[in-house]
C-alpha cells in the first residue's frame, strides 16, 4: 500500500507524535531485559533502564526457557525478556538488508523484516510474544496489512486523498493526511499543518475546516473520519469486521464525523 517513493513533508510535530502514539507501539519504548550471548556465552544481561534483575547467568543453554524464567522473576520490571545469540542477529541484519528490491512497495519490505525473525527461532527468542509481534515497530491497528489494502480497494476511489483526524475537547489533537494514486498505493503522508488552517472547535467545525484547506490545495477529498479521542482506542483495536460498525455506532451516537 505504500508507494516505493513515499512523499512524507510538511509534517506537525505534535500531530504526528499523538499520531504515532496511538497507532504504534515501539519496543524502544518498552522496558525490556536483554541477555546476549555468543554460542551460549553470555556477553550482556542487562536491564534497558538499568534495573537490577533476578537470574543472571554466564551461559545459555536453551534460550527459550530462560526467556520465560527470566520474565516470570522480573514480570514486575519488564514488558518482555530478549535473548539474542550475537552472530544470529547478524546474519537476521545481512538477510534483511540483501532483501531489498529497488521497485517494491515500502511496506512490503517492512512486513518482510519482521517475517525474517522467524528465520532465527533460537537466535533471537522473545517472551512473552515471538519476536515478529513483539520487536521494533507494532501497528496497533486492529487490522493485518492484507485486511488493510483491502479496505483500501474497497472503500478509497483511486487518486483521491483521506483525511483521518482525532479530535480532543476543543481542538484537533492528531491527524493524518494521505494521497493514493491509481493503483490505491499512498504516495503522500501529511498531517494537517494547525499555520494554515484552524483546528480550534467542534469536531464538525474543525472537519470542515480541514476539508476546505485541502480542496483548496487542488486534492480530490474522498473520505473524512474525525474521532473523539476518547473513542479512538477502541476503535482501532476493533477487528476489520466490526471497524465498520464501530464507525456506524459513534456516527449515530454524535461522537464521530465521517463525510464520504
Amino acid at each position: 500500500m505504500l508507494h516505493k517513493d513515499v512523499l512524507m513533508a510538511d509534517i506537525d510535530v505534535d500531530h504526528w507524535r499523538n499520531a504515532q502514539a496511538l497507532l504504534l507501539s515501539s519496543a524502544k519504548a518498552a522496558r525490556r531485559l536483554v541477555v546476549i550471548h555468543e554460542h551460549g556465552a553470555v556477553l550482556k544481561f542487562r536491564h534497558t533502564l538499568g534495573e537490577p534483575c533476578e537470574g543472571a547467568v554466564e551461559t545459555v543453554e536453551n534460550p527459550h526457557t530462560l526467556a520465560r524464567e527470566l520474565y516470570e522473576l522480573n514480570r514486575d520490571k519488564v514488558d518482555f525478556v530478549v535473548v539474542l545469540e550475537r552472530q544470529a542477529v547478524d546474519s537476521y541484519f545481512a538477510q534483511v538488508q540483501n532483501s531489498w528490491e529497488i521497485d517494491e512497495d515500502l511496506d512490503s519490505y517492512v512486513q518482510r523484516t519482521y517475517a525474517a525473525f522467524d528465520d532465527y527461532p533460537d537466535g533471537i527468542v522473545t517472551y512473552p510474544g515471538p519476536a515478529r509481534q513483539v520487536m521494533g515497530m507494532q501497528w496497533n491497528t486492529g487490522v493485518s496489512l492484507k485486511e488493510m489494502n483491502a479496505a483500501v480497494r474497497a472503500m478509497v476511489p483511486p487518486e483521491t486523498t483521506v483525511f483521518l483526524g482525532v479530535h480532543d475537547g476543543d481542538s484537533l489533537w492528531a491527524s493524518l493526511v494521505l494521497d493514493f494514486d491509481a493503483e490505491h498505493k499512498v504516495t503522500s503522508i501529511t498531517t494537517v499543518d494547525p499555520s494554515l488552517v484552524d483546528i480550534s472547535g467542534a469536531r464538525d467545525v474543525v472537519a470542515g475546516n480541514v476539508e476546505s484547506w485541502l480542496r483548496s490545495l487542488g486534492k480530490s477529498l474522498s473520505i473524512t473520519l474525525v474521532l473523539d479521542r476518547d473513542d479512538a482506542g477502541s476503535f482501532l483495536a476493533a477487528s476489520a469486521s466490526d471497524k465498520a460498525r464501530k464507525v456506524i455506532e459513534l456516527v449515530a451516537a454524535g461522537r464521530a464525523t465521517l463525510h464520504l
